[in-house]
């Protein structure tokens, strides 16, 4: 008759220990298999989960900083660049940057002119049309050597409201001079200077003031879809010798600004957009319209509806006219 099992049978002593359905003594006789906990590995102890937890993270800096340096490399020449996270127009702040990176483009560019000219009226056959008068520049991300991929678009559309209207870079702010500028008159709070932190069109109309740039004129829009009801001022601002007018908004975060208003026949609408989110060398003003980054654009699907806006109107300044005239 066979024995029941002694404790060394239970403990793995001196009789062989049973495991998950091993056979046992008898013919066709199966140990049942233990409870499924009896089958796990044992929990690790406080010290080596540490450990282990520290190398994930170790390995997932590592790959981190790998992405960040091959990113720059497969950027093509004039593709667009990052699509920059809502709220622009809200006081946000980014992680900082270096002064110091090396600067990618390598080089500063010289800033085209004027380079909506040459593009064709849009629509059928527009009953009116006005662009803005005077001559300006194009700045555009990483212009002045700069990487402000992301963030800068804002500060890029200012430096174009500042070269109005003569079209010259002389007195247009580097991106630095306007951070320096908005924490010393009080706008922004210590250590703005040298941040990623965005700009908008209140930012802006401080920062023509300041810069002695065209002055500036406010507007705020609600909605996208009230962008239609003011067409008509946007039209009177340009026929009446105004310049490019900054536009940026909350859940329509890209700064742009307007060049020009088509209205007709009908119901039709057009606004001559310039975007600063070009990332590249362009050579010429074709190149730029070819690619998109001028051109006219249906009012209907250049805003967001759910988005509301600013605009900063810019116009000739009377204080500096009447300074060059003395």
């Amino acid at each position: 008759m066979p024995q029941p099992p002694g404790p060394s049978d239970r403990r793995g002593g001196r009789r062989r220990q049973q495991t998950c359905g091993s056979p046992q003594g008898g013919a066709g006789t199966r140990v049942p298999p233990p409870p499924r906990a009896a089958c796990r590995p044992a929990p690790r102890s406080g010290a080596r989960a540490c450990a282990v937890r520290t190398a994930a993270r170790a390995r997932w800096c590592i790959v981190g900083a790998l992405r960040l340096a091959v990113a720059p490399l497969l950027t093509g020449s004039l593709l667009p660049a990052a699509t920059p996270r809502p709220g622009a127009e809200r006081k946000r702040r980014s992680p900082q940057f270096s002064p110091e990176s090396p600067p990618f483009p390598p080089a500063t560019l010289e800033p085209l002119k004027d380079v909506h000219v040459g593009l064709a009226p849009p629509g059928r056959d527009p009953t009116r049309l006005a662009v803005l008068s005077g001559h300006y520049l194009y700045y555009h991300y990483g212009c002045d050597g700069l990487d402000d991929r992301g963030w800068g678009c804002g500060y890029r559309t200012l430096q174009t409201l500042c070269s109005w209207p003569e079209g010259r870079a002389a007195g247009v702010p580097g991106v630095a001079a306007v951070q320096a500028a908005l924490e010393d008159m009080g706008d922004k709070p210590p250590g703005f200077r040298g941040s990623r932190s965005w700009i908008g069109c209140v930012e802006a109309s401080l920062c023509l003031d300041h810069f002695g740039g065209p002055q500036g004129r406010l507007c705020h829009v609600p909605r996208g879809a009230g962008l239609e009801r003011e067409l008509e001022r946007l039209y009177s601002h340009f026929a009446g010798g105004g310049g490019p007018v900054m536009v940026g908004g909350d859940a329509d975060a890209q700064s742009k600004a307007l060049l020009g208003v088509c209205l007709g026949p009908d119901t039709e609408a057009y606004v001559l957009v310039l975007d600063p989110h070009c990332w590249g060398a362009p050579k010429n003003s074709t190149e730029l319209q070819t690619a998109g980054w001028v051109g006219w654009r249906e009012v209907s699907t250049a805003f967001d509806p759910n988005s509301f806006y600013n605009l900063c109107l810019t116009s000739h300044n009377a204080k500096k006219q009447q300074h060059a005239l003395d």
